[in-house]
């Protein structure tokens, strides 16, 4: 079977697994668990180590990872992530020398130290490294700022330095490492959103340039190089810190009122329009451009819902069903992009008003749940721009979960958590066996990571549980069963049977045999999170792989403080699931194996 008759024909199927850029990680997260599993063990008798052997691990780890850093110079991501661990063995090292030798060192002097320690790492190109020495670097000007005073005597200076190293930070990531840009942009976005709220607050000038200067310079930048997306971004980031000062400016002069509320939402719309204008003469031939009118589409949307929630009260459910009903004619007639934007802002704001009023005069959970699956299957039916559709579904699952803690008693009944985590398993289920259907529609990207969000919400819960703030909730006995058994067997059994044929190759029969002890460890979401990364480095879906990534991590770290469990029985458990993996990953990419399954990389 080719690569691409595989994309098409088994969605998050097991052959998914012999892709080799997913091989690649299941052998770093192999180690990954091993590494793991053995600080976990040291974590366990850590107090109980003299302190030269507590200063002495970090040190030999850093030795270790920068030998086998040049050992594996021909293995690219071999090679960055030894040096990333050892960039972060050199903070370690550094905090065990301040705590065993108290030498009373400012903390900004140690992350100072720290900074200065990774530039060597940065002859070889290593984006862990430079990310880390970004976020190190920002926290020595904080700290500085905040440890000598300086912070509140010149905020100004701060400012003006935070700029000066982002931007110096930006140009050296556009250079070298061009796929950060987009984390860059929201933190320049962001420093001009709190540099506006400090202009409105004191009319200093400085705040003003701190607004101003790296969006403009950086827009300007991605303009020439004719990056549409990034410029259209920043120029959004940009309108939206002077949409603020536009709410201070207005607000003495128009009163709080119906009236009000209602020039300022015309004239927020209009000021986001007026932007995206521009940007469609700078950007004719892009889709990008609207992004702006978007952004403002969602403002407003939001300033009517508070008119209509304020002043109007119960005639706002007739208004919500007719700006619904206006902005579904609207989006149905394939209007033009300013039309359609005006068609989102109306549906957010008759939503609602629809759901707020209707639930202050009824009381009722469940029929405000219905409303809210009534209006989720129109905007699919009415084919909405995926983000809402994500919304939509996002907005429906939180109000289901809010039903069932209507109907036990708000967080008393111990059932509770056993019917949420039934909630949550049959979207995963019902999604896992109606893939194929949804993945070639217009809203795959909208089921994914609404079941990415679904995952989020089992991973919040189980932290709730381990950290004692719903203790009342643990299930026992057959609750106790459903919930981290048979729910998780359910879901691995309907894995299997979708893709019963593909296990005629006994090796992949690992991928549940891994499933299998994840399910007696009770952490099962970890291997539908391997599964759906799986599919998006396939497919290359980099947005699913790095939320797949993130969950990963926080499962794993909800494993480390899982109160119910010795530190003895999670570094055993987590070693044998990382040799397992490895195995798993070993079986797999035997060119054996490749050449009988026929998965072309």
């Amino acid at each position: 079977m080719h690569k691409t008759e595989l994309i098409r024909n088994n969605q998050f199927s097991p052959l998914l697994f012999c892709n080799v850029e997913v091989l690649r990680y299941l052998k770093i997260l192999g180690l990954a668990l091993i590494t793991v599993s053995l600080l976990y063990l040291m974590a366990a008798n850590w107090w109980m180590l003299p302190d030269p052997v507590q200063l002495a691990i970090p040190m030999l780890i850093l030795l270790c990872s920068a030998t086998a850093s040049i050992y594996f110079d021909q293995q690219e991501w071999v090679r960055q992530s030894l040096d990333t661990v050892s960039g972060l063995m050199l903070g370690l090292s550094l905090a065990m020398i301040g705590q065993i030798y108290q030498t009373g060192a400012d903390s900004y002097q140690l992350f100072l130290l720290w900074a200065l320690l990774l530039l060597p790492w940065l002859y070889r190109p290593n984006i862990g490294i430079f990310a880390l020495f970004c976020v190190v670097s920002q926290l020595v000007l904080y700290f500085y700022f905040k440890q000598s005073f300086w912070l509140v005597r010149a905020e100004t200076l701060y400012l003006l330095s935070l700029n000066l190293l982002t931007g110096l930070s930006m140009i050296y990531a556009l250079r070298y490492y061009p796929v950060l840009r987009y984390l860059f942009i929201a933190v320049v976005v962001l420093i001009s959103v709190v540099s506006m709220f400090r202009f409105v607050d004191s009319d200093s000038i400085w705040y003003l340039a701190s607004v101003l200067v790296l969006p403009i310079l950086f827009s300007a930048y991605f303009y020439t190089r004719k990056q549409q997306l990034e410029t259209s971004l920043l120029i959004a980031g940009l309108a939206l810190s002077f949409s603020i000062l536009i709410f201070d400016l207005t607000e003495q002069y128009l009163q709080d009122s119906a009236a009000g509320l209602l020039v300022l939402a015309l004239l927020i719309f209009s000021w986001f329009a007026a932007i995206t204008g521009l940007l469609i003469k700078l950007l004719p031939k892009s889709r990008f451009s609207v992004i702006p009118l978007a952004l403002g589409a969602w403002i407003a949307g939001v300033i009517l819902a508070m008119l209509l929630l304020t002043y109007w009260e119960s005639f706002s459910i007739l208004m919500g069903i007719i700006f619904i009903a206006v902005a579904w004619w609207l989006i149905r007639s394939k209007p033009s992009v300013f039309l359609r934007q005006l068609a989102y802002c109306l549906w957010v704001c008759g939503q609602a008003a629809v759901l707020i009023h209707t639930q202050l005069l009824t009381e009722n959970l469940l029929l405000i749940w219905l409303i809210q699956v009534g209006i989720t299957l129109l905007t699919i039916m009415s084919r909405m721009h995926w983000l809402v559709v994500l919304l939509q579904l996002l907005l429906a699952h939180i109000l289901g979960i809010a039903v069932l803690a209507e109907q036990h008693a708000f967080f008393q009944d111990q059932r509770l958590l056993t019917w949420i985590r039934l909630l949550n398993y049959s979207i995963l289920t019902v999604t896992l066996i109606t893939a194929r259907y949804w993945l070639a529609s217009a809203y795959a990207k909208s089921v994914n990571l609404w079941m990415i969000s679904v995952l989020a919400a089992t991973a919040i819960f189980q932290c709730l549980l381990q950290f004692g703030v719903a203790q009342q909730l643990q299930p026992h006995g057959i609750d106790e069963a459903i919930v981290f058994y048979i729910l998780p067997a359910i879901w691995l059994l309907s894995f299997v049977g979708i893709h019963l044929k593909q296990f005629s190759w006994i090796q992949l029969w690992l991928i549940p045999a891994v499933g299998i002890l994840l399910i007696v460890l009770g952490y099962f979401e970890i291997f539908i999170i391997l599964v759906f990364m799986a599919w998006a480095m396939v497919n290359q879906q980099r947005l699913m792989q790095a939320l797949s990534i993130l969950l990963l991590i926080f499962w794993l770290w909800l494993l480390y403080y899982n109160l119910g469990l010795s530190f003895l029985f999670k570094s055993v458990s987590i070693f044998a699931s990382g040799v397992l993996v490895l195995l798993l990953a070993y079986v797999l990419s035997s060119p054996k194996f490749q050449l009988k399954a026929g998965v072309v990389s």
